[in-house]
């Protein structure tokens, strides 16, 4: 009896989803979602902060306090945000530019359709993937994932959700249905 119910919610989930009008794929093992991060992360960068020190030998600048990094419509604020810089003997055309991004504090990621909020976060902007960290919630609209882990790969608008060891690894999600029209 319970493996019929088990059965047929796996195939009745996905529909609900699709009715409701949301782009969540569940992923039993770790839980995932399709959102729509997607992002041209060759943009420039914008950082702005109450202040910043720069590291020249290691190739680093640390902006401190309300700190602030736009990248087209992505945004991405925290309390301190380290950024590395490519280095190099030879003088070439990416030397100098931004390599990655490591947030920490009152982390917040959003684009137009999504934020997600955590304790920290690393933009590998080489790759195109930020990873944020602690806490986790990603919102779109009143639909609400939490997890320990999200993981978003800019290039495609993937993103995979990981929860917490203390959660037995489980992901908690609200989906609010749209309202009928009246």
């Amino acid at each position: 009896m319970i493996r019929a119910y088990t059965t047929r919610f796996f195939y009745i989930a996905p529909v609900i989803l699709w009715i409701l009008g949301l782009t969540f794929r569940p992923v039993f093992a770790q839980g995932a979602a399709d959102l729509n991060f997607s992002h041209d992360s060759s943009q420039p960068i914008e950082i702005t902060a109450d202040s910043l020190d720069v590291a020249q030998a290691d190739q680093t600048a640390i902006f401190s306090g309300n700190v602030v990094s736009i990248q087209g419509e992505l945004r991405l604020g925290s309390d301190n945000l380290r950024v590395y810089y490519r280095g190099g003997d030879v003088r070439t055309s990416g030397q100098g530019a931004i390599s990655r991004l490591d947030a920490i504090g009152a982390v917040a990621v959003s684009s137009p359709r999504e934020t997600a909020t955590s304790e920290w976060a690393v933009y590998d902007v080489d790759s195109g993937q930020i990873t944020l960290g602690g806490k986790v919630v990603l919102t779109r609209g009143q639909n609400v994932l939490r997890g320990e882990q999200l993981v978003i790969d800019l290039e495609s608008g993937q993103s995979r959700i990981i929860g917490a060891p203390s959660s037995g690894g489980r992901v908690k999600g609200l989906f609010v249905p749209a309202k009928k029209p009246q």
